[in-house]
């Protein structure tokens, strides 16, 4: 396995670049401007304490800031690049210098004139917040894609002899591909019972063509060829026809929101993995989330969020030796949510025909870590030719750089 390690080796040195340049960047932008300047560019927020704090999914925790202002109103300062749902911001004391010791870091899901609410995965780094204390917000390059890449190059190098192993090896050309399948596709495309009526011959015998392969199919074309609409048709027939279970990825959000819509429609039993602050609103209906809440297990699960929440409170009113004990109660209270959680959403997700996902949060670090390693059947990636992947290039004058295409 050589090639496969010369791979990620390469691939890993890249983006190690890439995201020291992306740090080095910031660092000397944020060094070089007052917090007032940085604010009035939309770079972060001053001033802001902590209105609201509750645990949201997988014991999250979320915290919602505001501007107390004694005689005025309470509305953020406005700016040109204001915060949105999605945005990663760190959280560190608010001050007169440009560079704070960031105290942690999280995902805004909700912005108003009002407040921001953030959302932390790790709700034990929040225990560093004081309600009494004052707080800047500042925006982050994102390094969850960094890390996810990095954790999946690791993961890669050590394959051997899983399920996956045979794919990786026609991948990177070490054995020849299989002969296509008869057993899996049902008669011709003429022939063909189709979701979509409204295909053209290209498509149908793309659709024909892709169900055949007993390891890997590739559909190119022109933009604005059908080549999505093929795809779903694909795992309609997968899912209808077959009674496979599919994951499906693609590149971006709005890719992956685009297909959990099309197959929706088509009546498929589907759930979409991802932060609700980052998916499209006519979507959330079908993410873990909103999935999670309309549960079975939702009113048990509310029960420990409460406990947590009320646990919470208290704590904050009460004296170091009492707080200790506090946050020890608050420890097995999360991890008794968790647990319930797990098992919820791993119901769920053995339930649904098609779990869908960016490519970089397709790892088994989330949710898909619940499921068994054998569980889907087939593994679909709209617009893979848009998914990143790390070029080196040398300019004129020989200083290197790095472009992720």
């Amino acid at each position: 396995m050589e090639d496969v390690e010369k791979f990620a080796k390469k691939t890993l040195a890249l983006l190690s670049i890439e995201r020291k340049a992306e740090v080095d960047e910031a660092r000397a932008f944020q060094t070089n401007i007052s917090p007032a300047e940085l604010q009035k560019r939309g770079v972060c927020v001053l001033k802001l304490s902590i209105r609201n704090r509750c645990t949201g999914l997988y014991g999250r925790s979320l915290l919602t800031f505001e501007r107390l202002r004694p005689g005025g109103d309470n509305k953020l300062p406005s700016h040109p690049y204001k915060l949105f749902p999605g945005d990663i911001v760190g959280v560190s004391a608010s001050g007169k210098s440009a560079i704070a010791e960031e105290l942690c870091s999280g995902i805004v899901t909700r912005v108003t004139d009002n407040g921001i609410t953030v959302a932390f995965d790790d709700a034990v780094d929040t225990d560093e917040i004081d309600d009494d204390g004052l707080y800047r917000l500042s925006k982050l390059a994102n390094d969850v894609t960094y890390k996810r890449i990095k954790c999946a190059m690791g993961e890669l190098t050590k394959y051997r002899s899983g399920r996956a192993s045979h794919l990786i090896d026609v991948l990177f050309g070490r054995v020849s591909m299989g002969c296509p399948l008869q057993s899996i596709y049902f008669g011709n495309e003429d022939e063909m019972e189709l979701f979509n009526t409204s295909l053209d011959l290209s498509q149908r015998e793309a659709v024909g063509f892709a169900l055949r392969q007993p390891e890997v199919a590739v559909i190119h074309g022109p933009p604005g060829t059908g080549k999505t609409t093929t795809v779903v048709e694909i795992i309609l027939q997968a899912t209808k026809k077959c009674g496979m279970k599919v994951l499906a990825c693609a590149p971006s959000n709005i890719a992956v929101d685009n297909l959990v819509e099309k197959l929706a429609r088509s009546k498929a039993k589907v759930v979409r993995l991802g932060h609700p602050a980052r998916l499209l609103k006519d979507i959330q209906q079908h993410s873990l989330d909103a999935i999670l809440s309309s549960s079975s297990s939702t009113a048990i699960v509310q029960d420990v969020r409460r406990d947590i929440d009320l646990t919470m409170k208290k704590s904050c009113k009460s004296k170091p030796a009492e707080r200790r004990q506090l946050r020890q109660e608050i420890k097995v209270l999360r991890k008794e949510l968790r647990d319930r959680e797990e098992k919820a959403m791993r119901e769920i997700l053995t339930g649904v025909e098609v779990v869908l996902a960016t490519n970089t949060s397709a790892g088994d670090t989330g949710p898909l870590g619940l499921l068994k390693e054998d569980h889907f059947d087939l593994v679909v990636i709209d617009e893979a030719a848009q998914a990143l992947e790390s070029k080196l290039l040398e300019n004129s004058t020989k200083s290197t750089q790095v472009k992720l295409y």
